[in-house]
C-alpha cells in the first residue's frame, strides 16, 4: 500500500516521536520517509526536532533522482534523502523508510560484517528476515552511500534492514508498524550481539541503565565564573559557552585504557574530531582546552575519571556527550575484537571512520553549523 499525503504526514510526525520515546533517535539525527506514489515519497526535513514537526514541514521528493520536484515550494529535505529514493527505487513493496543513529546497531556496524540470523526467536527473524547485511562506508549524503545501500539490497533481497558502516541503519517496512518494529528489534538483536562480544566483564549489565546511562554529572556554564574557575582556560577560545562532565560505564571503561581512541561512528566525527584525546588525571589546565580544540564543539576523555563535552550551546555538548557515549561503546567493542577472544573470529577487524572521510565530515559540519548558526536556525 501507498499512503496519502494527509496520512504520509501524520505517520512520520507519529515515527519520529515515537521514535524519540523508545530511545532510536536523538536531536534531529535520521530521518522517516513514506511512499505516497509509484514515484513520488515525502521525508523529514533537515536539522527539524522530531517532536516540533507539523505536516507542513515534511517534504515532497523524486523517487526517480531523489530531488524535490521543479516549482516545488518547500524547506529543505533532509540530506538523506537520496538513500531513501535508492530503498524505493529497489524495493516496491517498501513504503516506509527509518534511518536512524541507533546505538547498539551503530555500534556493530563498526565490523563491517553480514550477519545471518540463527539462534534468535522465531518473532525476530520474522521481523527481520534471515540476515542483517552491512553497507560498506561512504561519506553521510553522497552517491557513493547510495551506491552501498544499494549493493546490500540487492545482494540480500530478503534482508528488511541495512547497517551502515560508521554511520547507522535504514529500516525498510511494508508501512509505519512494519518498519518500527524493525527498527526495534534490529537494536534488541544488535544489543544481544553486542553484549556476547563484550563478554562477561560486568560492563554489559551497566550500559543503558537508567541511573547510569547518559548521566550528566556538572554542566558548566561560562557566564557563571564560579561554576568554572579549574575549567576557565577551556572558556578562552571565545566559541565555547558550556562544559559538561560526563561518568558513564562506557566512557569510564575507554578512558581506563589511557590510549586516544579513533572515531569509530561518523557522526562523532563530525562534531568532535577524528581522534578523541585520553589525557592522564592529573592533566593541567593548558592541557585539557588544547584537547577539547579551538571550535565550539569537542570531547576529551580523563582517564580515572571519565570525560569533558564543550559546545557552544548546552545543546550542543550534551549532543557531544551523546556521541561519545555511543563512540566509546564502539570503542570498546573494538577493543575487544583486536583482543581476541574464543566467539571473535581472527578475520574479524573493526575500523574506525577513515581519517580522510571524517575530516571531509568534520570540516563539512562545522562550515554548515556555523552559517546555519548565523542565520539562526538549527543544525542537523
Amino acid at each position: 500500500m501507498t499512503y496519502s499525503i494527509e496520512q504520509a504526514k501524520e505517520q512520520i510526525i507519529r515515527a519520529g516521536k515515537e521514535l524519540l520515546d523508545a530511545g532510536l533517535i536523538a536531536r534531529t539525527w535520521g530521518n522517516i520517509s513514506a511512499r505516497i506514489s509509484a514515484t513520488q515519497f515525502l521525508v523529514t526535513p533537515s536539522g527539524r526536532a522530531y517532536d516540533s514537526l507539523k505536516p507542513e514541514d515534511i517534504v515532497l521528493v523524486n523517487i526517480a533522482d531523489g530531488k524535490v520536484p521543479k516549482g516545488a515550494e518547500t524547506i529543505k529535505p533532509s540530506s538523506e534523502k537520496g538513500v531513501h529514493a535508492a530503498v524505493y527505487r529497489q524495493r516496491p513493496g517498501v513504503n516506509f523508510v527509518i534511518h536512524t543513529h541507533q546505538d547498539y546497531a551503530t555500534a556493530i556496524s563498526i565490523l563491517g560484517r553480514q550477519f545471518r540470523l540463527k539462534n534468535v526467536k522465531p518473532e525476530a527473524k520474522k521481523v527481520l528476515g534471515p540476515f542483517i547485511p552491512t553497507a560498506r562506508y561512504a561519506l553521510s549524503s553522497t552517491k557513493a552511500l547510495e551506491s552501498h545501500v544499494i549493493t546490500s539490497i540487492r545482494k540480500y533481497p530478503q534482508a528488511k534492514s541495512v547497517l551502515l558502516r560508521n554511520h547507522g541503519t535504514v529500516c525498510m517496512g511494508a508501512d509505519y508498524e512494519d518498519a518500527f518494529a524493525i527498527a526495534r528489534t534490529l537494536e534488541e538483536i544488535c544489543r544481544m550481539k553486542y553484549e556476547q562480544l563484550i563478554g562477561s566483564d560486568g560492563l554489559q549489565d551497566q550500559i543503558g541503565s537508567e541511573d547510569q546511562n547518559r548521566v550528566f554529572d556538572r554542566v558548566l556554564r561560562r557566564e557563571i565564573h564560579e561554576e568554572y574557575d579549574e575549567h576557565y582556560r577551556a572558556f578562552e577560545n571565545g566559541k565555547t559557552h558550556f562544559l559538561i562532565e560526563t561518568s558513564t560505564p562506557c566512557i569510564v571503561r575507554a578512558a581506563s585504557y589511557g590510549r586516544d581512541i579513533k572515531a569509530y561512528v561518523d557522526d562523532l566525527a563530525q562534531i568532535a574530531g577524528t581522534v578523541i584525546r585520553c589525557l592522564p588525571e592529573d592533566a593541567s589546565e593548558q592541557a585539557i582546552a588544547k584537547a577539547l580544540g579551538l571550535g565550539a564543539c569537542g570531547a576529551v576523555l580523563i582517564r580515572g575519571k571519565g570525560a569533558i563535552c564543550a559546545g557552544g550551546t548546552e545543546e550542543d555538548a550534551e549532543a557531544v556527550a551523546i556521541l561519545l557515549e555511543k563512540g566509546c561503546m564502539a570503542a570498546l567493542l573494538a577493543q575487544k575484537v583486536k583482543a581476541g577472544s574464543d566467539d571473535i573470529p581472527d578475520s574479524w577487524k573493526a575500523k574506525g571512520v577513515p581519517k580522510t572521510g571524517g575530516k571531509i565530515e568534520h570540516i563539512v559540519y562545522t562550515q554548515k553549523y556555523s552559517k546555519l548558526k548565523d542565520q539562526g536556525e538549527e543544525t542537523c
